[in-house]
């Protein structure tokens, strides 16, 4: 690849060393008047300017401004100052910058890439002064000359800013105008050469992008002479890098430079115009991954459309691509054909190693830095480095009745290995149930029912800083177990709900396909049917028991005809964690009746032909879902069916099924608790967090983070030898730490004393799925941690000393020292920390991993 030298030439440099005496001079004379007039005693230093009739000009120009206190003379000199300065600056950076410490000329780097704007800003000032001088005099209307005739003022003024050293007999030869032009180039006509030459050198070097070819090649060639130990050459005019060794210099960079991650975005080129450069097989690969997106696909090669693949030819004779030879390979044929054909993304494809017409690398660049120079992404195969977008191994499963789904999976590898790419999204498209991309199109099928109405806007919609369940004024219902089952909540005719506003019903609506999309099982999300997702946007239906949402198909009654109600505790969520009597109850049962949380790997082990209703738990509508579980629950036994009420944990710790079971004996029938592992117990214990331990918590307190109808609850007071757990309260985090650590020890919503600050806390999410997660960090600091990570809900709470005294050797002598001070507790706290906000921790232990994947 040849760099040619494109270094401004030495005359401009000579020109500036000539300008700094000259302007220097005349910098001091402006600055030492009148001393330096015809009667002054520093008349003599100024012979030259004697020699002709300037003093008298000067005088009658100088003399009558100072005398005014004009500033005009003092910004002459001022300006003269700086064009001295440019002048400087521009010799450094031309003739000095560049060379190296060791007094060696660096050969990738002739001179400092911004000598030129200097020199051209040195110039430019050159030129406006001499203009301003002509322009002072026109405004003033001759002011300052104007007893003399106009041949006296350009020959003698004008002309000796031209030339100061020239005779005055040279002055009256014949051929005024010529004399002026002759004389006044050396302040008039040379700088505007320069301020040319010198602009268009610049606008070149910004087209070519010279400035980054340069620091490249000095990249390169210092990595030549540090893995070399061939001579170097000292000086040269241009620089040389031969084809066969860019691939090497490829290869370095990679992997002495630690790559940026890539930007993960999902592109839509619907009527764009897309350019695949190439013949070969690839090529139609690349054409119909864009055909598929929808954009108009171009493809350009060297060769013959005969000569092409027969993949491509297909295409081209089909129509379905547009097929053009190229003869020419120079930046200005690519950057003409780019800007002609309105090209959005360029593919090369002809660049495969191994394959018989290989483009060659610096024809590759050419083709990265034309698509540069124009904003144009771009890839070339097996070149990562002249690459701007890659293209990922991408899988689009199948949707209902086979037709192709909106969900695509894609897997990069940044160009680094595309089989081991394809290899890892086959594992994860094996992991994933085959009609996942089903649940995909009817949830988007739900969004596009919940936002029906144009009022709620997108931002309303996709708002990332109100957490998943985050709190909302709750609907004031009337609970089935407290009251009659007439007092129900209005209804109006259209399915919504009186007293809220259609787009706050929307905003509900959106919030539960958002709790949808993260709860249900990808199964039950891919069987719903048309008439199913109109009736999961309603609240309830005026007659529930006609609700049956189905996930199977058919059911059968218990064979002695009589109904029976179970209330089943699921446990925290894993199913080698549910106890031997539930699984058996979910195997034998044929109406279930589960909460929203329960994850689908439990639901996973319920037999195809047993019907299932998941609470539709809406924002602001726990007691409406509750109320509506019950009758459903109630009804099936009434006809004889054998009714599991599936909760999350444990049914009778905060799972509301002490109310269940005083209904449905009201109701004639008494059911059976089947109990469940809290999670309160086990997800501090998935996280090797002891909620007693010997010298550390003598005592555990449960408390929950929300009340009846959406209301706080009192929480205890600190006590350092006693666990608090929290459920149901990540989503009220900053409430329930405004609550614990408020000073006064009488606070309302407090009983006791206040937690200090630096109170070790951990949030533990999902426990027991193969995806929990625990935040450990200080009671003080949690709330900001967690803002900068992912919502992985449903989440729990745990505060006090158990949450660090597991940890790498272990704290287990905490209640031992009772003379401990708060700055002693702190520094614990912070040792432990390692000097960072927060400690995460996720996924099982690899113990559990192996053993509850055999368990199931």
């Amino acid at each position: 690849m040849q760099l040619k030298d494109q270094r401004p030439p030495l005359w401009v440099s000579w020109w500036m060393a000539f300008s700094i005496v000259i302007v220097s001079w005349d910098a001091a004379y402006c600055f030492l008047r009148p001393r330096s007039f015809g009667t002054g005693d520093l008349a003599w230093i100024w012979a030259p300017y004697n020699m002709v009739p300037y003093s008298m000009v000067d005088y009658l120009y100088g003399q009558p401004g100072l005398d005014a206190n004009d500033g005009f003379t003092n910004a002459q000199a001022l300006m003269n100052v700086i064009e001295v300065f440019l002048a400087i600056e521009y010799l450094y950076l031309r003739h000095t910058s560049p060379r190296s410490s060791n007094k060696t000329p660096n050969p990738a780097h002739h001179y400092h890439a911004h000598a030129p704007l200097v020199g051209f800003a040195g110039a430019l000032m050159t030129l406006s002064k001499t203009a301003l001088y002509f322009l002072q005099e026109y405004f003033c209307d001759w002011c300052m000359v104007g007893h003399n005739d106009r041949f006296t003022f350009w020959t003698v003024w004008v002309a000796t800013n031209g030339y100061v050293c020239s005779s005055y007999s040279l002055l009256h030869s014949p051929g005024p105008w010529l004399t002026f032009f002759a004389l006044s180039s050396t302040w008039v006509v040379v700088p505007f050469t320069i301020c040319v030459f010198l602009g268009r050198f610049i606008a070149q070097a910004l087209m070519r992008d010279t400035a980054n070819q340069i620091a490249y090649l000095e990249w390169s060639t210092s990595q030549t002479q540090s893995s070399l130990t061939s001579p170097k050459p000292t000086s040269t005019t241009s620089l040389t890098v031969q084809s066969d060794s860019e691939q090497v210099e490829s290869d370095a960079l990679s992997t002495s430079i630690t790559p940026p991650a890539a930007l993960p975005l999902t592109f839509h080129p619907r009527n764009l115009s897309v350019l695949v450069i190439g013949s070969n097989r690839l090529a139609a690969t690349r054409a119909t991954t864009f055909l598929e997106a929808g954009a108009k696909v171009i493809i350009t090669s060297q060769v013959l459309i005969s000569d092409a693949s027969p993949e491509l030819k297909q295409l081209a004779q089909a129509g379905r691509v547009e097929y053009r030879q190229l003869e020419s390979d120079t930046a200005e044929d690519w950057s003409s054909l780019f800007s002609n054909l309105k090209v959005s993304l360029v593919c090369v494809t002809d660049t495969l190693i191994g394959s018989q017409s290989r483009r060659s690398p610096s024809s590759a660049k050419t083709i990265y830095q034309s698509c540069s120079s124009l904003r144009i992404p771009i890839n070339i195969s097996d070149q990562p480095l002249y690459s701007t977008y890659t293209f990922p191994s991408v899988h689009r499963f199948v949707g209902q009745n086979g037709v192709p789904s909106n969900l695509q999976v894609a897997v990069t590898t940044n160009g680094q290995g595309c089989r081991l790419a394809g290899r890892i999204k086959r594992e994860i498209i094996t992991r994933l149930p085959s009609n996942v991309g089903a649940a995909v199109d009817n949830v988007g099928k739900l969004r596009s029912k919940a936002k029906s109405s144009p009022k709620l806007s997108e931002e309303e919609e996709q708002n990332h800083d109100i957490p998943l369940n985050s709190p909302v004024p709750q609907l004031h219902t009337p609970s089935l177990s407290r009251v009659g089952s007439t007092e129900k909540l209005s209804i109006i005719p259209d399915g919504g709900v009186e007293g809220l506003s259609e787009e706050e019903q929307q905003l509900r609506r959106m919030r539960w396909v958002h709790q949808m999309s993260e709860y249900y099982s990808f199964e039950h999300l891919a069987r719903l049917k048309e008439e199913d997702l109109d009736q999961a946007l309603e609240l309830w239906s005026t007659s529930s028991q006609d609700i049956t949402l189905r996930h199977h198909q058919s059911g059968h009654r218990n064979k002695n005809g009589q109904g029976k109600i179970l209330l089943i505790g699921s446990g925290p969520g894993h199913p080698g964690l549910l106890t031997v009597a539930a699984h058996h109850a979910l195997k034998t049962a044929t109406l279930i009746l589960s909460d929203k949380l329960v994850p689908s790997e439990i639901l996973a082990l319920i037999p195809s032909t047993t019907k299932l209703h998941i609470a539709k738990k809406f924002p602001g509508n726990a007691e409406g879902a509750q109320n509506e579980m019950m009758e459903l629950a109630l009804a099936g036994a009434q006809k004889g069916e054998i009714v599991v009420r599936l909760k999350q944990g444990d049914p009778f710790v905060y799972g509301r099924g002490g109310e269940e079971v005083l209904y449905f004996r009201e109701n004639g029938f008494e059911s059976t608790v089947i109990p469940g592992i809290s999670s309160a117990l086990a997800g501090p214990l998935m996280m090797n967090i002891p909620v007693t331990q010997r010298g550390v918590s003598e005592s555990l307190v449960l408390c929950t983070g929300v009340g009846r109808q959406g209301k706080a609850v009192k929480l205890p007071g600190y006590v350092k030898s006693r666990s608090l757990i929290l459920l149901m309260g990540v989503a009220r985090i900053n409430q329930i730490i405004e609550t614990l650590t408020l000073s006064s020890p009488n606070a309302e919503g407090r009983d006791g004393d206040r937690y200090p600050g630096y109170s070790p806390i951990g949030i533990i999410e999902r426990a027991s799925s193969p995806d929990q997660r625990i935040i450990m960090s200080r009671l003080d600091r949690i709330e900001e941690s967690l803002k900068k990570l992912d919502e992985r809900p449903p989440g729990m709470i745990i505060v006090g000393w158990p949450v660090l005294c597991l940890e790498g050797k272990g704290k287990v002598d905490i209640l031992d020292n009772i003379n401990a001070s708060e700055e002693d507790e702190r520094k614990i706290v912070d040792d432990w920390l390692d000097g960072k906000d927060y400690k995460v921790r996720e996924g099982l232990q690899e113990g559990w991993r192996d053993l509850l994947s055999e368990v199931q």
